[in-house]
């Protein structure tokens, strides 16, 4: 749309459950969502993706989310680009850009179908192949099902609804300056390449760049469908659809706006029964969205336009699209709004359908409002709650349980059943009871014999797992520093892990001492273990108080009995010899924990060492005289003399030493007198004499 404005993969494998959770989990618009897991829905800002338009999303059946898309990247449930998930050939701007379509019969493709925009070179309808067994249960982008083409010059739009047999699915596109609507089918064995074409007598064409724009949607039982042209032809095509055949009949137009306003209707929605039907639209000039409402029972285009109803009308933002939610309400999106509006009650005519503006604020996205134009696209049937697909779940209990009741998921249209439990066991009974003799994991499959338009048999295969231990965490466990400590489980098939930290990985890093519970859940059945995380003691190294050292007399530093030692030496035994001063530590371990210690050496008191000789060559080998020990002493004098008694050399600081110069000038070989005064650590004063030979 153009303007100028064992593998974590099985999550998926829940069973389907008495309500489809699909499309409980939304994105949309500048990183924006909604969760419907809970009630009210709540808001979500952890999306990371944004798009103008259309978006599409996919939870399992339990209503976690898998994945999402703008059309051009897919994000993963880690909001991380999925792997091979970028260079989609969708666009952000174009009205209904994506729908995600699970692969009946597999538990881990998915179809991503994507349109171009207006305007832009890429017009085309193709897909991506999804498999959620891909990159350890995150789901990768199929390389060989990379932007597959369909069809070429197609609307901005696309639509998807469940075939009467309740597991293929019909997607359907519109052809650009033509009447047709073209129908593709998804079946267990793929997508069919040829589709059901629909003529309608309402051909759109002009403007490619402006024509295009405008929803496409089906009722939520599949039997009505509408199409939205904007801007030139400000019309609305209400047609009734065979989700059989796939054959689109008896077209209806109507035109909400009775004279042409600039940009026109949009967005379309059919109330959760299918006797409404809510249209958005849009006068630029005039400043003023509008939210139409139209009874479609009669059938009759003259008696639905009198029907009209306006529920809302807008003068700052511009009206998008609509969308059911699980909870059957409708969702309306108001571009560059901060705040989601609600239809609380879709099915009731005129005002009393209770519409609330503004009724879910969902922050900011940055420095960027939450809401544009768009809302997610999804197979339409989510929505439609008589008709989810057969399925069966066992009772809710115990994993160690080996007695197992299975339950259909709903029992309308159904002959007889015929279940296969994994072990050679088998029942006709609606709801069954089977007892297994071991614990394992049993694949078992469930045949529908079902009246209905297909005249098909559904087979439904679920695993179960029977559990043989509820003691998976082990015993308790200790650490120095539980921050640094992983406690978990191998990735077990087909559970779905819950922490008391709210975690929902197989393994956490704790966050303190005390105790973890971790509880598994599979297909319906749960077990829960606990685990003590308790402080173990650190070990306790002690090198002794500041010590001193003699140039001849080494000082030995011992750390003690440990499992490991590393000096800052880089000597790694139990204990050290040291003759120099300086500054020593030690850490060592034990059971794996850490301790450090560190000493200082002084110089000590040591006996005043004065060499005989020394040679000042520059060699760093008795280049100077003075004292040779690190020793300590109260006071320290010592002078030096020719031997003609000049004194040529004097010094009160014991570290300061004759360098075989005077005035800077070299002395020459030969002997020199020294006289030194010094008193030591313990107060005794002493007077020595002597003298040195200087030989370069």
């Amino acid at each position: 749309m153009k303007k100028h404005i064992l593998i974590f993969w099985f999550l998926i494998c829940g069973f389907f459950g008495f309500a489809q959770k699909q499309a409980n989990i939304w994105y949309f618009g500048n990183r924006a969502g909604l969760d419907f897991n809970q009630v009210p829905p709540q808001p979500l800002s952890n999306g990371n993706l944004n798009s103008v338009e259309g978006t599409a999303s996919i939870a399992d059946n339990n209503g976690k989310l898998l994945f999402y898309t703008n059309g051009v990247s897919i994000m993963n449930r880690k909001h991380m680009l999925m792997k091979n998930g970028g260079a989609l050939a969708g666009h952000t701007s174009s009205t209904n850009n994506t729908v995600i379509v699970p692969l009946p019969g597999s538990d881990s493709i998915y179809y991503v179908f994507t349109t171009g925009a207006a305007d832009e070179t890429v017009q085309q309808f193709q897909y991506n192949i999804v498999n959620m067994r891909g990159d350890n249960g995150f789901g990768e982008v199929e390389p060989g099902g990379r932007n597959a083409f369909i069809e070429d010059k197609v609307f901005e739009k696309l639509a998807a609804v469940k075939h009467c047999n309740n597991k293929d699915t019909w997607i359907v596109v519109h052809k650009w300056n033509s009447d047709e609507y073209h129908a593709y089918l998804l079946t267990a064995t793929g997508l069919n390449p040829v589709p059901v074409i629909s003529h309608t007598g309402l051909t759109i064409g002009g403007a490619f760049e402006l024509n295009e724009l405008g929803t496409l949607k089906f009722s939520a039982k599949g039997s009505k469908f509408v199409a939205v042209h904007s801007l030139e032809n400000d019309c609305v095509e209400i047609m009734d659809f065979d989700n059989t055949t796939g054959l689109l009949s008896n077209p209806i137009v109507i035109r909400p706006n009775p004279t042409p306003i600039t940009l026109g209707v949009y967005g379309a929605e059919f109330s959760p029964d299918g006797r409404l039907l809510y249209v958005t639209s849009n006068d630029y000039e005039g400043q003023t969205a509008t939210l139409f409402q139209f009874d479609i029972t009669s059938n009759v285009a003259a008696t639905i336009e009198a029907s009209k109803q306006v529920i809302h009308q807008n003068h700052t933002y511009l009206m998008g699209n609509l969308q059911t939610g699980p909870d059957q309400k409708i969702y309306l999106a108001m571009f560059n709004d901060t705040s989601i509006s609600v239809i609380e009650d879709p099915n009731t005519y005129a005002t009393g359908c209770n519409f609330v503006y503004n009724k879910i604020f969902l922050g900011l996205a940055g420095n960027l409002t939450p809401l544009q134009y768009g809302l997610p696209t999804f197979v339409q049937s989510y929505f439609d709650t008589a008709s989810n697909p057969y399925d069966f779940t066992r009772l809710p209990g115990n994993c160690l349980n080996p007695a197992v009741t299975f339950k259909i998921n709903r029992l309308s249209g159904i002959d007889s059943v015929k279940w296969f439990f994994g072990d050679l066991g088998q029942s006709q009974l609606l709801q069954p009871t089977h007892t297994y003799a071991t614990p394992g994991f049993y694949d078992v499959k469930l045949i529908v014999y079902k009246i209905d338009c297909s005249g098909l048999n559904d087979t439904i295969i679920r695993k179960i797992w029977i559990a043989d231990s509820d003691k998976f965490l082990g015993t308790d466990t200790s650490s120095c520093n539980a921050l640094k400590l992983d406690i978990g489980v191998e990735e077990i098939f087909g559970v779905n892990y819950l922490w008391n930290t709210g975690s929902t990985d197989n393994k956490i890093t704790t966050s303190g001492f005390g105790d973890y519970w971790l509880e598994l859940d599979q297909n319906g059945c749960k077990i829960r273990d606990t685990v003590s995380v308790l402080p173990r003691a650190k070990p306790v190294v002690y090198l002794g108080p500041d010590t001193s050292v003699c140039r001849n007399k080494s000082v030995v530093l011992n750390a003690g009995f440990f499992d490991t030692y590393l000096w800052s030496t880089g000597e790694t035994t139990s204990s050290v010899s040291v003759n120099q001063t300086g500054t020593y530590s030690v850490t060592v371990t034990q059971a794996g924990c850490e301790a450090s210690d560190t000493v200082v050496v002084k110089p000590g008191d040591c006996d005043v060492y004065i060499p005989s000789a020394f040679t000042p060559n520059n060699d760093n080998l008795n280049d100077d005289f003075g004292v040779v020990e690190n020793t300590t002493l109260q006071y320290y004098s010592m002078q030096i003399f020719s031997n003609w008694g000049l004194l040529i050399f004097g010094s009160n600081d014991v570290t300061k030493k004759w360098d075989g110069t005077y005035k800077g000038k070299k002395m020459p070989n030969g002997a020199y007198i020294w006289i030194l005064n010094y008193t030591n650590i313990r107060g005794r004063k002493f007077y020595e004499q002597g003298t040195v030979m200087l030989l370069r």
